[in-house]
């Protein structure tokens, strides 16, 4: 049987050095700088006028790279916040991300009847 083209078998994650069991993996990359004026639109606009805009009068964080991974994971240990490291996404033996990233958020969860399961998000240095 063929795999489909959405298939992640074969997916590997480790993070400084520490692989996981992964369950999920979610990559988001997004242009920190995307969304760089206000919209100032009012009402007395009409139909077919342009959105009127001005710039943001403040700068964006110096360190956002709009870059995030958010991995869930099995497994009894929790990953520490702002921990740092190389992340390391190989997809189907194709490296598909290494880079540093900081630990933004970590979770664990504990359920009857299932297994203990981690959530953590990276934020990860453009790559």
């Amino acid at each position: 049987m063929s795999a489909t083209p959405h298939d992640g078998a074969g997916t590997l994650f480790s993070f400084g050095g520490t692989s996981f069991t992964v369950t999920n993996i979610v990559v988001t990359n997004t242009d920190p700088a995307a969304d760089d004026t206000i919209d100032v639109s009012h009402l007395g606009l009409t139909a077919g006028n342009s959105i009127k805009t001005i710039d943001r009068p403040l700068q964006g964080s110096a360190t956002e790279t709009g870059r995030e991974v958010v991995v869930d994971y099995l497994g009894t240990n929790i990953i520490k916040d702002a921990s740092t490291g190389t992340l390391t996404l190989t997809v189907n033996g194709a490296a598909a991300i290494s880079a540093a990233a900081t630990v933004a958020s970590s979770t664990l969860t504990f359920a009857t009847n299932d297994a203990v399961r981690g959530q953590v998000t990276f934020r990860v240095a453009r790559y």
